[in-house]
């Protein structure tokens, strides 16, 4: 706290520059932070509708594709060909086994197969993902 005389007053001032300082520290943490908070959010991926679902494995590794057939893997970016040896490591470094994997209903056929395909060369057990479909009301 700053003193200050003007004649015969004396005027104390608050200094806020550190208080401002750490507010903006603080700011940039929860903003880079809130980045890491959800898993997969950033992907753009519409699951097809599903009439009933099961539960997934709480823990398990996500294979996903977008539209355009991007590929990732626990939300990280992967080339096609790099695909087997990236999941291969995944599952090595946890003791996870189950894939799920979530494409976009959009996706053609081939992509999922070659998801498939992929986890099941390197051995894990493999699970769809889907939206769960609303109920149809029935008038009464």
């Amino acid at each position: 706290m700053a003193m200050a005389k003007r004649g015969k007053q004396v005027f104390a001032e608050i200094n806020i520059t550190p208080l401002t300082d750490v507010c903006l520290v603080l700011l940039i943490i929860f903003m880079v932070t809130a980045t890491f908070l959800t898993k997969s959010a950033g992907l753009d991926v519409e699951l097809p509708k599903v009439p009933s679902a099961n539960d997934l494995p709480a823990k398990q590794i996500e294979l996903s594709v977008t539209k355009g057939g991007t590929i990732y893997v626990d939300g990280q970016n992967v080339v096609k060909e790099q695909l087997a040896p990236a999941l291969e490591a995944k599952l090595q470094q946890t003791s996870i086994k189950t894939v799920v994997i979530k494409a976009d209903s959009d996706v053609p056929y081939r992509h999922v197969v070659a998801l498939m395909s992929a986890a099941s060369v390197v051995g894990a057990n493999i699970t769809l993902a889907g939206e769960l479909q609303q109920a149809a009301q029935t008038p009464q």
